[in-house]
């Protein structure tokens, strides 16, 4: 499995919206920036195939908006897709059974 890059992450990115919700296959990710660059704080989820408010499988973690915050934080994303892989996009419902 070929590493991910999550070089777009760059304070200039975070400023464009307070929470980003986005994927990679079926790992997926949310941002969500509080503050301001250098005086705020940048928080991670990672979380299986499904939507955010329904996902049980949730890890998060906050890092400073920092440009030492935002490498960690892309540092940690890896780490995870690592963990939790990166799977072709899916719908995680079974298919309805044939009668």
């Amino acid at each position: 499995m070929p590493e991910p890059d999550f070089s777009f992450l760059t304070s200039q990115f975070f400023r464009k919206a307070s929470i980003y919700p986005g994927s990679l296959g079926a790992f997926r990710y949310r941002f969500q920036q509080t503050g301001k660059p250098d005086n705020g704080s940048l928080q991670a989820w990672v979380y299986e195939n499904i939507s955010f408010e329904l996902a049980q499988e949730v890890e998060t973690e906050t890092f400073p908006w920092t440009e030492e915050g935002i490498a960690s934080l892309r540092d940690w994303l890896t780490q995870k897709y690592g963990q939790r892989g990166g799977a072709p996009y899916r719908i995680p419902y079974p298919p309805p059974a044939e009668k």
